[in-house]
């Protein structure tokens, strides 16, 4: 049961934008002379003004306090990774031209691209590399994202091995994450973490000017870059908290662009204006997941599968995001690598909702949904709780702050919870973290302890290690467990969203929510 409800709409929208895809570090283009400013005579342009309304603030990819997904929106554009992770989802080369895996899965062999330098002028060499991995992995952001490193070596100045302690299939998705960002090792001996924060250097299309706290950060071209020069010249990162005042500062042509608007403020857009938008699925995915835990309702199996019948995921989508979302019937968004097929699907029916529920002894019972209040989890939770009294169920909603709801999710205390889950990695492994407490870095939680979660994180575990089709059906069994089991509802992937100025070129929506501005060009 998959919807893509209005994405020909949204082509529509997006029709007139022309998408330079070019392999590697993100797309490009060649920037004209002028733009058209509607009314008025053609401009120069060589700059443009993003807005977010939230700050980005770790301008370091490697530092123990990790970074969040605002601060891609510097990352990203500063520092290169080896590998890309392009808006389609597939690997393409960037600071490796070309790489091999051994037989074993356990080194990966990657080639330097020749001439890259650094903003600061100096040579990137092999050791940069291995000194960026082995200090990423130190810190929980690394380990996370950079899964079963075991030690890199420089084979010459343009060779890298990375050795792995045990395979793992999504391991160039790791290479392409935020914790892949390549520093120098000689700036850093000499600035520190410390000075890497206020003053970063990369080797990425654009190099750090300045930052005033809760304003605007300013990048600039790198001229040294080692393909073309960006074709934007000088972007403005401005921090907009107002929704309202994103929108009527695009239309007004005060800003070129706004990060993850929401749909209802696309669909308000005035394009008269001179102003567009575009979504995609995102690596995001809304989820409901059902306690099994003593004393709540849902210990009781039919239960769950009375609130699993029950739940209309189109209504869901259609309320929440205006029919802007692709339904899931799997705790992954289509596309994460690794997604199996073939896996079962469960239908709304009410009259077996009902029965579900008369046999499970249900007693109206209190049946609490906890989600972070004002979020799209929110308004889902309120759609789903009416289809649940509907069958019978005393369905409530505990909206709350965001550590409350961590602590309340930490402790196992709800009869479900909504979450809007997103994986750095684009990969299956990510349906995999919320089996994981029984793994030893991560914290003993209550909010999975169904009776089959060992069962899970075993399978879960050997998927890292396998590949292809093999890898597909462990996944299989695992998804299919929890059907059976009626442990969650997926609803659908979330979508990623962007607006802007109708004469910027080369806007492309990427799952993680990244922007690349080398992509970009008037």
């Amino acid at each position: 049961m998959k919807m893509n409800m209005r994405k020909s709409l949204t082509l529509v929208l997006a029709g007139a934008i022309s998408l330079t895809l070019l392999a590697g570090c993100g797309g490009g283009g060649s920037p004209s002379e002028t733009i058209s400013s509607g009314s008025t005579a053609p401009i120069q342009k060589d700059s443009a003004i993003l807005a977010t309304s939230g700050e980005p603030t770790r301008f370091f990819p490697c530092g123990a306090d990790g970074s969040n997904g605002n601060d891609y929106l510097v990352l990203n554009n500063i520092y290169d990774t080896l590998v890309f992770l392009d808006a389609d989802g597939t690997i393409q080369p960037c600071l490796a031209r070309e790489w091999s895996v051994s037989e074993d899965g356990l080194c990966y062999t990657f080639h330097l691209q020749e001439g890259v330098t650094f903003h600061d002028g100096t040579p990137l060499t092999a050791e940069d590399v291995v000194f960026t991995y082995d200090l990423s992995v130190q810190n929980s952001t690394g380990k996370a994202l950079i899964i079963n490193y075991d030690r890199a070596e420089a084979v010459d100045d343009s060779t890298v091995n990375i050795y792995l302690t045990a395979p793992y299939a999504a391991f160039l998705n790791g290479c392409a994450s935020r914790a892949g960002g390549i520093i120098s090792k000689a700036y850093y001996e000499q600035a520190g973490e410390d000075g890497y924060q206020s003053a970063p250097i990369g080797t990425g299309p654009y190099k750090f000017v300045s930052a005033v706290s809760g304003d605007t950060i300013t990048l600039e071209a790198y001229g040294g870059y080692w393909r073309e020069p960006a074709a934007i010249k000088t972007i403005y990162i401005k921090t907009m908290t107002d929704a309202s005042t994103q929108i009527i500062a695009l239309e007004n042509g005060d800003i070129d662009a706004i990060r993850s608007p929401s749909i209802s403020s696309c669909l308000n857009l005035n394009e008269a204006s001179g102003a567009t938008w575009a979504s995609a699925d995102s690596a995001g995915r809304v989820t409901m997941y059902i306690s099994a835990n003593s004393g709540q309702p849902g210990e009781n199996a039919d239960f769950r599968k009375a609130v699993q019948s029950a739940v209309n995921k189109e209504d869901v989508v259609q309320g929440a995001t205006e029919g802007y979302a692709t339904i899931i019937d799997i705790d992954m968004c289509p596309s994460y690598s690794g997604h199996p097929s073939g896996y079962q699907v469960v239908e709304q029916d009410v009259e077996k909702a009902k029965e579900f529920l008369a046999s499970s002894g249900y007693n109206n019972e209190e049946f609490q949904i906890i989600v972070e209040a004002g979020t799209v989890s929110d308004t889902t939770a309120q759609i789903i709780q009416a289809q649940l009294m509907e069958i019978g169920i005393n369905c409530t909603i505990n909206a709350v702050d965001t550590p409350t709801f961590n602590d309340l999710w930490y402790a196992g205390t709800f009869g479900a919870m909504i979450r809007n889950t997103s994986s750095s990695l684009l990969d299956a492994d990510g349906f995999l973290n919320y089996f994981m407490a029984t793994e030893a870095n991560y914290a003993q939680t209550l909010n999975n302890q169904y009776p089959r979660t060992q069962e899970i994180y075993d399978l879960g575990m050997e998927a890292r290690e396998a590949q292809d089709d093999a890898r597909k059906e462990l996944y299989l069994q695992m998804v299919d467990i929890c059907t059976e089991e009626a442990y969650e509802v997926p609803l659908f992937s979330n979508p990623s969203t962007m607006a802007y100025r109708s004469a910027l070129q080369g806007m492309k929506v990427y799952p993680l929510g990244v922007v690349y501005f080398y992509d970009w060009s008037w």
